[in-house]
């Protein structure tokens, strides 16, 4: 059987893809950074998977329509591959799915579990293991969760994001309310509006506040990375120390501390795990200054990630790409806001994705915040050059191209 991905270097689809190959499926793909879409790619396949970033008038995707070949969706196909397992974890959220799914990982390596996961961690894809444990990260865009029937759910926040297809906050916590009744036993955070959720059979809280089936209590903070004490309904359990920075990730480590507990299982390696590419990622250091790429795209996590460098550095640049028209248009007096935590901001123009681009939009943010807007990466370079030397970290911020602008603008330092 022949499976064709369409945007196969995604990197949620290329390890759909290798996934694929290990159940014996032969693979092939297109990318448009890698020869393009050609309608002949779909030849002779006996399937095609697409993402969302894929519309109808891809020449890929109207032929396989035209010849009536099975279409799937990512979500679609993950949520098959997910059924070849004896048990699968699924962690959601608005924000924190991908480093709570890389903590998941590090704290239960020994059972060597197959992972899929939104990020890299140190370049590598998840994990193909064994066919006892599938963990993924479950995304809630489109209601792409709702492909899968979790053992066990985890529901980090639920926090609007997505207006191209969400139109208001109760269509969005329903898609969730949904996604939790499909888990068999729910671990859903008891500090936010995800502590409403329920499981179909079992439900526990966690986070940092007393009332939480979970409580971590926090008992040290070194330079951003923090220690806990974890306890289950008062029951001390097994302290914690982390090696990721931010308050965040504590409530995002209390998740896989509620799962391991629940299963019986140890969670000691959690604190091995140092992070997922592109989340608070040092580039380099030169001449005193850290440069750092980080994946944040909605203000709220873009006030958690300033919060905890701020705590680290005295003075911190932003360089920060919105990702998508709509999110940008919906939330831009939000972005202002959380934009303003840094000493300084350079905004760049949206990153569309998949949307056409609004006339206008770009410089909402700017105009809310009084930032300086730069027109392209080239006259962000040459204001990152006057002006890095004041300041002792500066971000590349954003889901978009800015990580490969961040990553491009530090190999002058290398020469």
């Amino acid at each position: 059987m022949r499976i064709h991905f369409i945007g196969i270097k995604g990197i949620s689809m290329e390890f759909l893809a290798r996934l694929c190959e290990r159940f014996g499926m032969e693979v092939s793909g297109s990318d448009i950074k890698s020869g393009g879409h050609k309608a002949s790619n779909v030849h002779g396949a006996d399937a095609v998977v697409y993402s969302y970033a894929i519309g109808e008038n891809n020449p890929e995707f109207a032929e396989a329509k035209r010849l009536g070949i099975p279409i799937l969706s990512r979500a679609e196909l993950l949520g098959k591959l997910s059924h070849k397992y004896d048990k699968v974890i699924a962690i959601s959220g608005t924000h924190g799915k991908t480093t709570t799914t890389g903590m998941f990982m590090s704290a239960m390596s020994d059972l060597d579990p197959t992972v899929h996961i939104g990020g890299t961690i140190k370049g590598k894809l998840g994990n193909i293991g064994s066919r006892k444990l599938f963990i993924t990260e479950a995304c809630e865009y489109c209601e792409s969760f709702l492909s899968l029937g979790p053992d066990a759910g985890v529901v980090l926040n639920v926090e609007l994001d997505h207006a191209d297809y969400y139109k208001t906050y109760a269509n969005f916590y329903d898609a969730f309310e949904k996604f939790a009744g499909r888990c068999k036993v729910a671990f859903v955070c008891g500090d936010n509006e995800a502590k409403t959720l329920r499981g179909s059979e079992k439900t526990f809280t966690f986070g940092t506040g007393e009332n939480c089936d979970y409580c971590a209590r926090i008992t040290g903070n070194a330079g951003g990375f923090y220690s806990f004490t974890p306890y289950f309904r008062g029951e001390r359990l097994d302290d914690v120390t982390l090696n990721v920075r931010g308050a965040h990730n504590v409530t995002n480590a209390m998740a896989v501390v509620a799962y391991c507990h629940f299963a019986g299982l140890p969670y000691g390696g959690i604190s091995d795990f140092s992070g997922v590419d592109r989340r608070n990622e040092t580039l380099c250091v030169h001449g005193g200054v850290e440069y750092i790429s980080d994946y944040a795209h909605h203000p709220h996590e873009i006030q958690c990630t300033l919060e905890m460098l701020k705590q680290v550095y005295k003075r911190v640049l932003t360089v920060f790409e919105p990702h998508t028209y709509s999110r940008t248009q919906a939330f831009y007096k939000e972005f202002a806001a959380a934009l303003s935590l840094s000493d300084e901001v350079i905004l760049l123009p949206v990153y569309a994705a998949r949307e056409t681009p609004i006339a206008g939009v770009d410089r909402l943010i700017a105009k809310e915040g009084g930032f300086k807007l730069s027109e392209s990466y080239d006259s962000a370079a040459e204001t990152i050059d006057k002006i890095a030397k004041d300041f002792d970290a500066v971000v590349f911020m954003g889901a978009g191209s800015v990580d490969d602008f961040g990553r491009m603008y530090i190999k002058k330092f290398r020469k």
